[in-house]
């Protein structure tokens, strides 16, 4: 597309009724390949609110799975409102979805849209004016010589551009709530909650009572510390007894004690539920949201995910917990060791810190669980590519920590002089095994051919073009794997200029998944903060991943029939997941990732038919998997990058980890 190109046409639609929503199909007359992988804007005048305040845009893609992606974004007051995006590149067709929380079927006036494709250069102005740092952040990248990192996070940023400011957001999801149907549970009649204000000035406190005595449900009570720890020690705390700690300063949404209590009155198994949070300045203006993950141990001991304001069961409370004395973090984390029920993220911002209540402080560097002298097997495929091959090579062996190394090469077809010289200078040595694998590149293959060699039962699945950075990167990975409840880690993957290739998998993302802070910059503060956090996730990159031959043959390994080459590592941690594994990343193990540069891009016809079968396999087995990753926040977008907002968000129901 040339970079002035514009088209700007508007279109007939009609209106269709599907099983759970009403689409307004945009009619593209036969022209949906113009529009095909290229940026768009979609504008709407819809006065009477036809739409809702939150509709989403459908693009509808041929031979795809799912054959339906969805972006969303907000309508103002006045009924205008503009969508920005990437359209995908097999796209059929673009309808618009009414919001049905919001959408006035009453209306008499049809909603008036248009669509225009935009030029590169209206992008680019777009980003530069709406999201600064970020359009710097691109510049950077392209004048690092990073064209690809700067081409992914300029296409994501365009999917930003439809991200609402926070201000209308809350607005939006007000009005939401507004013809929300309220559950009535007899067994909340029940319950009662005491609650705790602690800390901080009487000013702050009053602030803090005032938002608790607003509250839409008003089984609670005010209560001290002492007078909990008096229940729990006359063991007079039943299954109907909750209770809150409120820092002094934190307020309450109206309705948060009403929405934080239903979970435990659908369970007698539900333990703890904790909610999202904001600020909130001396006007009353909220700002600055923190959306969190569901329940993740790492975070809460770093400190960077803050519980003040979760609601326990104080039946479920160990007995050897000092209530008065230990922290909010500290009672939760109690509460998971014991295994004494569920713990629950309600993803809705239900608290406001005030100016006097501050986050607590984040400890980024938690003590890292090292393995001296690891024994492992490592599994290293490849063609050709001897640069590659014998960088990744000499990283191991001269600087590794002192480990029992059993490196396995799986060779597909290696022809170039001087792959095969490198391979004889190691073979010679007895460093390596080398063993064939002829036919088309499958990546699954060799790992499972790799693992059934194995000698030692840690495997290290390592791609060819991965090299380490800190000689105790091995030591860091295998002291994960001393937890038995672990089943696989990973570790932070930089490219050579130093910006991220790998911080995590985020489920979801894209269609099926992609890597979390891909092409950042790890020095900006882009990540929150969480690239230097060891943490729970759904999955980790099989270019650099540890796990056990037991738990491998136990799961079947690799599925090397559907999926060849993409996303058989996410699915090796899916089963890993479901057998009730935890994958852990770690920032300790950092190496460098030239990101498959030996396979290349999947850009051919043939390649694109491959990644669409094996985004097909995913959806399969994993569609409700991939639709909610546990660890990543529903208020926020799958499609431009992370800690943007979405206009409409994604299932709001109290979530596990599991």
């Amino acid at each position: 597309m040339a970079l002035s190109e514009k088209l700007d046409t508007v279109f007939d639609w009609k209106m269709m009724r599907e099983v759970d929503r009403v689409e307004f199909s945009v009619a593209l007359a036969g022209a949906a390949d113009r529009y095909a992988d290229r940026p768009i804007m979609v504008s709407v005048y819809d006065p009477d609110h036809r739409l809702g305040w939150r509709p989403q845009v459908l693009f509808k893609r041929r031979d795809r799975t799912p054959s339906t992606v969805l972006r969303s974004f907000l309508i103002s007051r006045k009924g205008r409102g503009r969508f920005y995006g990437w359209t995908p590149v097999q796209l059929d067709a673009i309808a618009l979805a009414a919001d049905p929380d919001t959408a006035n079927d009453a209306a008499r006036i049809q909603p008036q849209v248009r669509l225009r494709r935009l030029s590169l250069i209206e992008v680019a102005v777009l980003i530069a004016c709406r999201r600064t740092l970020a359009f710097l952040q691109i510049i950077r990248l392209f004048l690092a010589g990073n064209k690809k990192g700067a081409a992914f996070r300029f296409v994501r940023q365009c999917d930003a551009l439809s991200a609402p400011y926070y201000t209308d957001w809350v607005e939006a999801q007000a009005r939401a709530e507004v013809g929300e149907a309220r559950t009535d549970v007899q067994a909340s009649k029940r319950l009662r909650v005491l609650v705790s204000i602690e800390g901080g000035n009487p000013i702050a406190a009053a602030e803090t009572r005032d938002s608790l005595n607003a509250q839409s449900w008003r089984c609670f009570q005010e209560a001290t510390e002492a007078d909990v720890v008096k229940l729990l020690e006359c063991n007079k705390a039943d299954s109907d007894a909750l209770w809150m700690r409120l820092p002094a300063g934190m307020r309450l949404a109206e309705r948060a004690l009403e929405r934080l209590v239903e979970p435990f009155a659908f369970s007698e198994d539900v333990a703890l539920c904790y909610s999202d949070e904001d600020r909130i300045n001396v006007r009353g203006k909220r700002f600055a949201p923190f959306f969190k993950p569901a329940w993740n141990a790492p975070l809460v001991r770093s400190g960077w995910l803050p519980l003040e304001g979760a609601l326990f069961r104080l039946s479920r409370i160990p007995a050897s917990v000092a209530v008065e004395s230990a922290s909010t973090a500290e009672i939760a984390l109690a509460v998971a060791q014991a295994r004494t029920g569920e713990l629950l993220h309600l993803p809705r911002v239900l608290l406001h810190r005030g100016p006097s209540c501050h986050l607590p402080s984040t400890h980024a560097k938690v003590a890292q669980p090292k393995h001296l002298r690891p024994a492992v097997s490592v599994i290293i495929p490849t063609r050709d590519r001897a640069d590659l091959l014998g960088a990744c090579l000499k990283g191991l062996f001269e600087n590794t920590a002192p480990a029992d190394l059993d490196v396995i090469v799986i060779d597909n077809e290696s022809s170039e002089p001087a792959t095969l010289a490198l391979f004889s200078l190691y073979e010679q040595s007895e460093s390596i095994r080398r063993i064939p694998l002829p036919g088309g590149f499958n990546f699954a293959r060799a790992c499972n051919i790799g693992v059934d060699a194995a000698q030692h039962d840690l495997i290290l699945l390592l791609n060819n073009d991965v090299e380490p950075i800190d000689c105790h990167w091995l030591e860091c990975l295998a002291g994960e794997l001393d937890d038995s409840t672990v089943g696989a880690a990973g570790n932070l993957l930089l490219f050579p200029d130093g910006f991220v290739q790998h911080g995590g998998v985020t489920l979801g993302a894209g269609t099926v998944a992609r890597h979390s802070f891909h092409f950042l910059d790890p020095k900006d503060d882009g990540d929150r903060g969480l690239l230097n956090q060891r943490r729970d996730l759904s999955a980790v990159t099989a270019a650099c991943l540890l796990t056990r031959k037991d738990l491998w043959r136990r799961l079947g390994g690799m599925e090397e029939q559907k999926l060849t080459v993409a996303f058989n590592d996410v699915d090796y941690c899916l089963k890993l997941r479901e057998a009730g594994f935890r994958i852990v990343w770690t920032p300790e193990a950092a190496m460098l990732h030239r990101e498959s540069v030996s396979r290349g891009a999947d850009d051919t016809p043939q390649k694109l038919q491959r990644f669409a079968r094996e985004e097909r396999a995913m959806h399969e087995r994993w569609s409700d998997k991939l639709k909610a990753d546990p660890y990543y926040n529903p208020n926020l977008s799958l499609i431009a990058e992370e800690f943007v907002l979405e206009a409409h968000p994604r299932n709001l129901w109290p979530r596990s980890n599991d």
